[in-house]
């Protein structure tokens, strides 16, 4: 072997470096062992990439100490191809596949104290008692010795009677649980695990988009599914787009297969992640359940990877490494020869595009599971229809109907807060946040303004910051606004509120999902976390209180998203034995995502939206680009732009691809960053990529550090 190793540091560098390897240290180096190297005047981690014959440099600089050895080479593959991909520095690439904990410089470790020699005299009571302690126990846990001062355990050290050693902590023993028998399938059920498991055993590489209405069962596919793989030696990934769904769905796996299911997600601590990482390099996991960042489980053979809810945007990576699970997903299962199996009832245009054209085997579970019906929709015109407060009294009359059988309602409004704005009567201005080019928003719960971007909060202002008019008005409504109407209406209901400024805490969302499973809800409230995947038997009643909020934002996926958030939510209703209802509320009952979502009609919309895609060539008929140039200085944030816009047009040959701004962000300036957009859309994804990778390279060269240029490879947010 090479004393010489090529090294991807892990930080914002789009190299790697060469580093020579003392000869102590050569036994244990592979390809995806992860080291600590000199860097400038830095220590900093790395991961080995490969051999090279000799350093490309003179004076190279020797490895400090090998860490651990957590990227397998189907993970490095991976990560190669992501850095690319995206465009981000493969040092980085890999620091996020990998939980920060599993170091072992970093690993939390436990203090032990333990005697070393039994000494003939001792000074005072309280040393004599420790030292008869670690006699008869041997060894003790520094944060155990309760009654014992730092004086008397460091005069017993510094004498050369006890040490102190560091140890690390065992992983926790996961619970057990006692599985359970599957229950029957339906006839689309064993058909889809049929076609899934014949896939799965030719150890082929494959995709099945499986197209479910809500409530069809596609869980119990997935459970089937992976039950084929028990004995094979292969692992399963199941990616769920919320932490929220994880607890849910964590139980059912469980109850399945016991204690070799493994979970990852953001929600654990470091020392959890790891731990959760080793059970399942160590081979006594099955099936890795999580959020977005499970893909990366190191499994060192994969037979499956599912993608549940593969529409939703929360699967896209918002800051850094800026990749989608979904993709990702779909490139690990080629790279190991699996197969991945996305599931939803509102596919995302780009999957169902490639279920159409063959590029994915297409599965469908047209019925709900023992041939429940689907909820009736109605849909009501908020133009033409008399108010009590936020609610028509048709939608009044449903809830107090359910309250009445002892049924429960699901009412989504997709928005936080009490009221969206307050103005000043006096001069129009709406009270703004000092650092976002938005409206701050009033939570009248907590007496405060707050902007749900950069996290600023203030008192709400006794008169006009613009004029000094006294005159202040709220108006729009939040979560906390429909709720408070809610009491009114009904004193005496149960009623919870599900949004991320009430679910705080890593148990909150699964001790809220219990409340309501227990039936100790009447009324759930909440923003679109309501929506997503969530399985309420008594759930007969779904009210959208405004389906119009996210319709007309500047973003093409805007009626995309509203077509399946719509959809999804009136999934909810009806899952049990009695028949769901679902009233919608909307200014803009014509609308085709809200007709197409009052008889579940998934592909009369796709038909329809696509029609408008293909007018302007964006996804799934062609491919974006997005480059977004910030900076302190709003003027610094046009120029680089506009140095970007001029490399990349001095690149391009013909009318392909198109150049879109540079133009301010809708939200142009967020924590204190103005920011302006460019988009590249093309057919041809490379170009746009490489052309985008360009105008990146001009800013930098030009503007240093003075601008910041983030590249989004397929975004899913214009905002």
């Amino acid at each position: 072997m090479s004393d010489v190793v090529d090294i991807a540091v892990g930080i914002s560098v789009n190299k790697t470096f060469h580093y020579r390897v003392p000869e102590e240290l050569q036994a244990p180096l592979v390809t995806g062992s992860r080291v600590l190297v000199p860097f400038g005047r830095r220590r900093v981690t790395g991961t080995v990439v490969g051999f090279p014959a000799a350093a490309g440099v003179s004076g190279v600089k020797s490895v400090i100490e090998v860490l651990d050895n957590p990227v397998t080479p189907e993970l490095l593959a991976l990560a190669r191809w992501m850095s690319d991909y995206y465009l981000y520095p493969l040092g980085q690439t890999i620091e996020a596949m990998v939980p920060k904990a599993l170091s072992r410089s970093r690993l939390k470790k436990k203090k032990i104290v333990r005697l070393l020699n039994q000494p003939a005299a001792l000074r005072g009571t309280k040393q004599t008692e420790l030292v008869r302690m670690l006699s008869e126990q041997g060894e003790v846990e520094l944060d155990g010795l309760t009654g014992f001062s730092f004086s008397t355990i460091n005069a017993l050290k510094s004498a050369g009677i006890i040490e102190v050693v560091e140890r690390e902590l065992p992983p926790a023993a996961p619970e057990d649980f006692i599985p359970v028998a599957p229950p029957l399938l339906m006839p689309e059920q064993r058909e889809a695990v049929h076609r899934i498991n014949e896939a799965v055993a030719g150890a082929q590489f494959g995709v099945f988009l499986l197209h479910g209405v809500t409530g069809s069962g596609k869980t119990e596919v997935y459970l089937h599914a992976i039950q084929q793989l028990a004995g094979s030696g292969k692992g399963a990934v199941v990616l769920v787009p919320e932490i929220a769904l994880t607890p849910q769905l964590l139980g059912r796996f469980r109850k399945r297969f016991g204690s070799r299911v493994a979970v990852l997600h953001s929600g654990l601590t470091d020392r959890e992640r790891a731990d959760e990482y080793r059970r399942i390099q160590s081979g006594r996991v099955d099936v890795a359940v999580g959020a977005r960042s499970a893909v990366f489980a190191p499994f060192e053979k994969i037979g499956l990877i599912v993608v549940d809810e593969e529409h939703e945007n929360s699967y896209k990576q918002d800051e850094g490494l800026r990749y989608h699970a979904r993709d990702v997903a779909v490139m690990r299962a080629k790279f190991q020869n699996a197969v991945a199996v996305l599931g939803s009832a509102t596919p995302s245009l780009e999957s169902y595009y490639n279920a159409k054209n063959g590029k994915y085997r297409y599965l469908r579970l047209a019925n709900r599971v023992d041939h429940r019906p689907m909820p009736e929709v109605s849909i009501i015109d908020m133009k033409t229809r008399s108010l009590t407060g936020l609610y028509a009294p048709t939608l009044i009359e449903a809830v107090k109907q359910r309250l009445e059988r002892n049924e429960q309602t699901l009412l989504l409004l997709n928005r936080r807060g009490f009221s969206s704005v307050i103005i000043c009567r006096e001069c129009g201005a709406a009270i703004k946040c000092p650092s976002c080019s938005v409206s701050l928003t009033y939570h009248k719960s907590e007496q405060n303004l707050k902007c749900h971007y950069c996290g600023f909060i203030t008192r709400p202002p006794a008169a006009c910051p613009a004029c000094a008019g006294i005159d202040l008005k709220l108006l729009g409504s939040g979560t906390q606004k429909v709720e408070e109407e809610l009491q009114a209406l009904f004193p005496s209901a149960r009623m919870r509120r599900m949004d991320s400024d009430t679910v705080k805490g890593r148990d909150a969302y699964d001790r809220l999902l219990q409340q309501v499973d227990r039936r100790e809800v009447d009324i759930l409230l909440g923003t679109q976390m309501i929506a997503k995947g969530h399985d309420f038997p008594s759930v007969t009643l779904v009210g959208v209180v405004d389906a119009d909020v996210g319709l007309n934002l500047p973003d093409f996926r805007s009626t995309e998203k509203t077509f399946q958030l719509i959809t999804q939510a009136a999934g909810r209703a009806g899952r049990g034995d009695a028949a769901g209802e679902v009233i919608i509320q909307t200014m803009n009952p014509n609308h085709y995502s809200i007709l197409h979502s009052r008889t579940h009609d998934y592909e009369g919309f796709y038909h329809e939206e696509m029609q408008y895609r293909s007018e302007l060539g964006y996804p799934p008929l062609g491919r974006v680009v997005k480059l977004e140039v910030k900076s302190p200085k709003e003027s610094h944030a046009f120029e680089a732009a506009n140095t970007a816009r001029n490399r990349i047009r001095s690149l391009i040959r013909g009318k392909d691809p198109a150049l879109l701004g540079p133009a301010p962000a809708p939200i142009s300036r967020v924590r204190g960053q103005y920011r302006f957009q460019l988009l590249l859309l093309s057919p041809k994804r490379e170009a746009i990529r490489t052309l985008a990778a360009e105008g990146r390279k001009a800013v930098e060269e030009k503007y240093g550090r003075r601008c910041k240029v983030i590249v989004d490879v397929d975004p899913v947010n214009l905002m």
